[in-house]
């Protein structure tokens, strides 16, 4: 069974917080809108209340200190930004070397001078002058309108980085004090003394991040013991006997439980209910309150289960202190409240219900769009979320005999209206403010009108306020804040008193346009005239494991197919392949007949015959048939995963990931189909062999066939044996959406069989690839012996993936990250991650809480919700993966390995005859080794290796990972944007992901592939992708070429010319990274100037043309090479799609190669950041002389542009630097290149000889994606920032 509990919803109310959870937000909106209605009287008297208000707010407001701080450097502006960077980061930074870098990183972007003087604060000033000279170190140069001035520049030109860095981790600690009540609970309760006497009481909060570990967990819990105990003392000097009367302390679940998420119910609900009630009995012991924080919505049904649990415990007697808070932009939170209120009438016991507009809200709207749910679990105009607020607090208010109501809103007009609704009775409710914001808004709320006013008053170190400072310094200044609106003056009172029912009912848009939903992530993504959306797609749809109603159906998914698939021995024919669970090899889930190579010859005669028609058909006809596919694929997702989990062992999320990757590839080759059909110079090349591998058996088998078919070619699809199944019922469905027969077929035999029989029929037209670099390399070599031009190869063969982490990195985010790219789906991914580098001074303590967060996960069968990590695929992967913690036994040292079935605590968990032991399971594990070269090959499982590395050695690192000869994948995790972006300039890898896990890129916003070990390109996913599986038409007939021994002999060379060949090399490496580094426009210019030069000197007759046409090449280039281009992306996240040259290039000109061509080649090889070897025939070999000589003349390295002779080549085409060869299709050797290149060890290399100009530089060139997340300092500030429109 998937999902072990009830699916009843547990009463009506219940039942309709599942159904609000992700309704359409007009549905909400018409919903809850009656119920925030107040009559017109009471609204006039609460505006105008208001009004009174907010005069008497920006007539106390202070110029000077935090105020005027955050007024000043809001986050409309980039110094605001930059602070706000600075004070995530800063105090956790261990070393002052790295505190340095990252303080002139941040601060060199600002314009300090425009804030001087916009302040009569000397705080200001100061402030303003610091940031000005940490950030460039020049003086202000203009009049200064105040004597301060003078002093402050005197002073600040003598500050070293010493000083300046004490400063400002000075001044962020005193930023931290705004918001934070003190670093212990005894200093917070004291520094509360002053406003206790003023009428307010207190809820305490214990500051930190959620608990990673169960030692984390522990250590929260035992806070919050101390901190009940502190505030009790303090509650009891008081006799008020109480809870809404004296201070009481807010607690976070999620931090007294590692694995407080709703996927793990059985076990949260065994151990954080006790740890719950324990708190709350020793809450009662002192008669004070408790109150169970709010969290990301994900959480709220465990939260309520958990809530009633305790909230019903008869222990708790007559204790009237637990306490819950509701998030009012959550579009149930109208049905929680009822639901609380039925519950403390079933209990007859009172509770107290915090209710705020919600934190979490830009987190929430981005899980969303990444996860392509059916919508947003949240409101998203503001006006929405107040009138949720004003319609739940209709509702407490009426409840006031069960619920104490805890209004926490910083906003005048929100706090005007329910004071008068409550008219004269100011009993059964209060109001609740955040420490540090809304002083006096609440000093006329408590003072003036004799309300209660409760402070949430966060309390922790330094180092543990940084992500709530961040989310004050967010909420502060969002254009959507009350608090940040209130102190512009610019902005009438009218503008800020706006009634929020009123405004809702006359738009004409219940959702925010400016957000785009999840199924509209990818609408715009390529906009272009004349296409009539064709080039735009649909998101495709996802499941919310968190959600009831989605489970519902997929745990019905998989009940159904075990039943109508799963065999007896007995039931398996005799010649038939058994297909067997790799999480229980004792369940057969299916079988299927390997084909003979008889099948496979005539497969390929069907395939050959039925491409003469589909190639044909109107690419139109084929793209819409590759949409049909997608949305039907689409309608059996459940089945499709419920395969997954059985066949591939993956679990839930994994599939659902799969799957909705497979249905991504299907819009977007559809989209860029119709793109490419504009080019009429291209046709299909033919039969496609695709070879896909087990680790995706859905999403990279759809992704190779899907781009080969909407091309125009015919396909014959390889699957892997192990996940055959899902193969072969992908084709059906395929049929089923309308795809004619024989277009695609599939093969099911062993790999080596398939070779055999079908790589070297010429039939075959290309071959699609993933899998390992030896496979990848005996294709390419099988592939060459066929003779003429280089077969297409697109080979995807796998990386040693890196993360580099410094120690300015919030190391909570680099656990989860680290958990999820190197151990998510058993570690069997091409982009997983392999070793791990940590900065040194941080190493340690980000080891400890990676094993620590490690112990908590869950490995077993993914049938069932709660497990993390299932089986490895076979037999075979799980011995390798044996056989590799033998080698770290004696090469690396085991810092921690999970335990097997019984992980995470879950001792009682019954297992019955013994499933996971007959499975293929092997235990996460995490190592220490000394060097990246201590890993001979890639490990393709849940193995992490750590490397330490010194501060300063950064740079080090990046040349050692790019030494391996891997490009895959790279995160790196920094807060300093400068190291960052030259870390992923420098790298190798085909994919950078910063301050972000590193796996599940998503098609057409991550393209996928990498280059020299990991792979040929182009992107799989990506806008070149589908120009690799076309040709150029051709008019000429194919000439086949028998060459002479004498011919070949003149390649090759003896012992001095070999020694010259690898010196040229060597040079042009050397060369390689500052010419691809350097700026654009310096490449071009450098290259113009040698089309200037031999322009006027007679190297070449009749060059005009060549010149002319070399030009307009030039001007290709800039204009490709410009700007990275900006892919889709959910919101506070960035994708960029960067072009940067292959490495070293041989341009190879015979006698029989032109020289235009060669001239074009040159030109554009170079323009695109390649270094260039010219193998000539001693017939251009002094032009090429005089060639190179006028380059180098423009001041370029000299070994940029190098020119060999024809006895050089062999050895050159065997050196494992080479990026690639550039040769005329009409060159006779082209074949031999080929055969030589398919002959070396290492990279897969192209043999380039396309005739259009604009192709050559797609082929010159080698696709890099940058992936970032732009949330990683705390917040999305793009929606923070948003405005509303009507």
């Amino acid at each position: 069974m998937f999902f072990t509990d009830s699916f009843t919803a547990g009463g009506s109310t219940r039942h309709k917080i599942h159904e609000f959870y992700r309704i359409d937000e007009t549905v909400a909106v018409d919903y809850i809108l009656p119920l925030a209605e107040i009559n017109v009287s009471t609204r006039s008297r609460a505006w105008e209340r208001a009004r009174r208000m907010v005069l008497k707010i920006r007539e106390e407001q202070s110029d000077n200190g935090i105020d005027a701080l955050l007024k000043e450097y809001n986050l409309s502006c980039e110094e605001g930004v930059v602070l706000m960077c600075l004070a995530e980061a800063l105090l956790r930074v261990p070393d002052k070397h790295t505190q340095d870098v990252l303080i002139r990183d941040k601060i060199a972007k600002g314009q300090w001078s425009s804030h001087l003087g916009n302040s009569d604060s000397l705080f200001i000033n100061a402030s303003s002058w610091g940031l000005l000279m940490t950030g460039s170190m020049v003086g202000y140069a203009g009049t200064c309108p105040h004597d301060n001035f003078n002093l402050l520049k005197r002073t600040l030109t003598r500050l070293g980085e010493p000083i300046i860095r004490k400063s400002m981790k000075f001044a962020i600690k005193t930023m931290g004090m705004q918001f934070v009540m003190g670093e212990t609970i005894y200093e917070a309760t004291q520094r509360a003394l002053i406003k206790e006497q003023q009428g307010y009481s207190y809820s305490y909060d214990m500051l930190g991040e959620g608990a990673r570990s169960m030692p984390d967990a522990d250590r929260y819990f035992q806070s919050y013991q101390e901190a009940i105990k502190s505030i009790g003392q303090v509650a009891n000097k008081l006799n008020k006997n109480d809870p809404c009367a004296v201070p009481g302390i807010s607690v976070k679940l999620s931090a007294i439980h590692p694995r407080y998420e709703f996927t793990h119910k059985s076990r949260v609900m065994r151990e954080v209910v006790p740890k719950l009630k324990a708190l709350c009995l020793q809450a009662k012991h002192y008669n004070i309150g408790l109150t169970v924080d709010a969290e990301e919505s994900e959480r709220l049904d465990i939260s309520l289960d958990v809530i009633e649990t305790v909230f019903t415990d008869d222990e708790l007697g007559d204790w009237q202190g637990f306490g819950i808070a509701v998030q009012a932009y959550q579009k149930r939170a109208i049905f929680v409240v009822e639901w609380l209120r039925e519950l403390t009438l079933r209990a007859n016991r009172r509770m107290m219900v915090r209710l705020v507009k919600g934190a979490y809200w830009d987190t929430e709207i981005k899980s969303a769009q990444k996860s392509g749910l059916k919508s947003f679990p949240v409101f998203t105009r503001k006006s929405s979320t107040d009138v949720s607020y004003q319609a739940c607090a209709n509702k407490l208010l009426a409840y006031r005999d069960s619920l104490y109501a805890q209004f926490a809103t910083h906003n005048a007009y929100t706090a005007a209206t329910i004071i008068e609704l409550a008219g004269e009775d100011k009993q059964g409710f209060e109001f609740q403010c955040l420490h540090g914001m809304g002083d006096s808004l609440y000093d006329q709320i408590v003072i003036g009108y004799g309300f209660q006013c409760r402070i949430y008053a966060p309390v922790g170190h330094h180092k543990d306020l940084l992500a709530y400072l961040v989310r004050r310094l967010l909420e502060n200044g969002a254009n959507s804040s009350f608090v940040n609106a209130v102190s512009d003056e610019s902005r009438s009172v009218e503008y800020l008193l706006e009634d929020p029912v009123e405004k809702s009912q006359h738009l004409i848009f219940k959702e925010n346009p400016k957000i785009l939903n999840p199924i509209d992530l990818y609408r715009d993504e390529n906009k272009q005239v004349g296409f009539d959306g064709l080039t735009s797609r649909d998101n495709a749809k996802g499941i919310d494991l968190t959600d009831i109603n989605d489970l519902k159906p997929l745990n019905s998914a998989l009940e159904k197919w075990s039943l109508d698939n799963l065999r007896n021995k007995n039931e398996v024919p005799e010649k038939a392949y058994t297909v067997i669970n790799p999480a229980n090899r004792n369940e057969i889930i299916g079988f299927h007949y390997h084909h003979s190579e008889d099948d496979m010859q005539v497969i390929t005669e069907k395939a050959e015959l039925a491409f003469s028609s589909w190639s044909k058909t109107p690419v139109s006809k084929r793209a819409a048939l590759l949409r049909r596919i997608g949305d039907l694929f689409e309608s059996h997702m459940n089945e499709l995963i419920v395969l997954s989990i059985k066949e591939a062992g993956k679990t839930a999320q994994d599939g659902i990931d799969e799957v909705r990757e497979a249905i991504d590839f299907c819009r977007y080759y559809a989209a860029r189909a119709i793109e490419l059909s504009e080019d009429d110079r291209i046709e299909a090349l033919g039969v496609v062999l695709c070879i896909s591998p087990w680790n995706f058996p859905l999403a990279i088998f759809l992704g190779q066939v899907s781009a080969a078919l909407v091309t125009g070619n015919t396909v014959i699809a390889k699957p892997a044996i192990q996940t055959g199944l899902m193969a072969l019922r992908a084709i059906e469905l395929m049929h089923l959406a309308g795809l004619p027969k024989n277009i695609v077929q599939a093969v099911i035999a062993k790999g080596s069989v398939v070779g055999e029989a079908l790589l070297p029929d010429k039939r075959i037209a290309a071959v699609m690839f993933t899998g390992s670099i030896e496979t990848g390399t005996h294709i390419s070599q099988v592939l060459a012996q066929r003779g003429g031009d280089q077969i297409p190869l697109i080979a995807e063969t796998g990386g040693q993936n890196c993360m580099i982490v410094d120690s300015t990195a919030l190391a909570e985010q680099v656990v989860d990250d680290v958990i999820s790219s190197g151990f998510q789906s058993a570690g069997q991914r091409c982009s997983a991650l392999r070793v791990l580098f940590l900065q040194e001074e941080i190493a340690t303590k980000v080891t400890t809480m990676l094993k620590g967060a490690l112990a908590e996960l869950y490995i077993g069968d993914p049938a069932e919700l709660s497990t993390d990590i299932g089986p490895v695929i076979d037999q075979k992967a799980l011995d390798v993966l044996n056989e590799h913690h033998e080698y770290m036994q004696i090469n690396g040292k085991l810092l921690f390995q999970c335990r097997l079935f019984n992980s995470g605590n879950n001792k009682d968990r019954e297992r019955e005859n013994g499933v996971e032991s007959s499975g293929y399971f092997f235990a996460p594990s995490l190592y220490e080794i000394d060097d990246i070269a201590t890993l001979k090959k890639e490990v393709f499982g849940p193995c992490v290796h750590i490397v330490r590395f010194k501060e300063g050695e950064i740079e080090q690192v990046i040349d050692k990972i790019n030494s391996t000869g891997f490009g895959l994948t790279l995160g790196i995790h920094t807060r300093i944007e400068r190291r960052a972006i030259e870390l992923a300039k420098r790298s190798r890898a085909g994919n950078v992901y910063i301050n972000r896990n590193m796996i599940g890129a998503v098609v057409g916003v991550q393209p996928f592939g990498g280059r020299g070990l990991s792979g040929t390109g182009p992107k799989a996913g990506g806008p070149m992708y589908l120009s690799r599986l076309v040709k150029e038409r051709s008019t000429s007939k194919k000439n086949k070429f028998n060459f002479l021994s004498t011919k070949e002999i003149t390649l090759t060379g003896d012992i001095s010319t070999d020694k010259e060949a690898n010196y040229l090399m060597e040079q042009a490496e050397k060369s390689e990274n500052s010419w691809r580094w350097c700026e654009l426009n310096t490449r071009i210019s450098c290259v113009r100037q040698l089309l200037a030069k031999i322009a006027h000197v007679e190297i070449v007759d009749n060059l005009n043309e060549t010149l002319a046409s070399a030009r307009e090449q030039l001007i290709l280039i800039e204009q490709y090479l410009r700007k990275a281009k900006k892919l889709p992306a959910p919101t506070g996240e960035s994708n960029t799609l960067h072009m940067e040259g292959r490495g070293v290039i041989i341009c190879f000109a015979d006698e029989k190669v032109s020289i235009h061509f060669w001239v074009m080649s040159l030109v554009t090889a170079l323009a695109t950041g390649n270094s260039v070897v010219t193998v000539v025939t001693d017939l251009f070999y002094e032009e090429a002389l005089a060639f190179r000589k006028k380059f180098i003349s423009t001041g370029v390295d000299k070994g940029v542009f190098q020119v060999a002779k024809l006895c050089h080549l062999e050895t050159m085409l065997g050196h494992p630097v080479l990026a690639g060869v550039v040769v005329e299709s009409g060159c006779e050797r082209k074949h031999y290149l080929c055969k030589k290149l398919a002959q070396r060890h290492g990279a897969i290399l192209p043999v380039i000889t396309t005739k259009s100009s604009d192709r050559l530089i797609h082929r010159l060139l080698t696709e890099k994606t940058i992936s970032i997340d732009t949330t990683a300092s705390g917040g999305n500030m793009a929606l923070m920032t948003l405005v509303e429109e009507d």
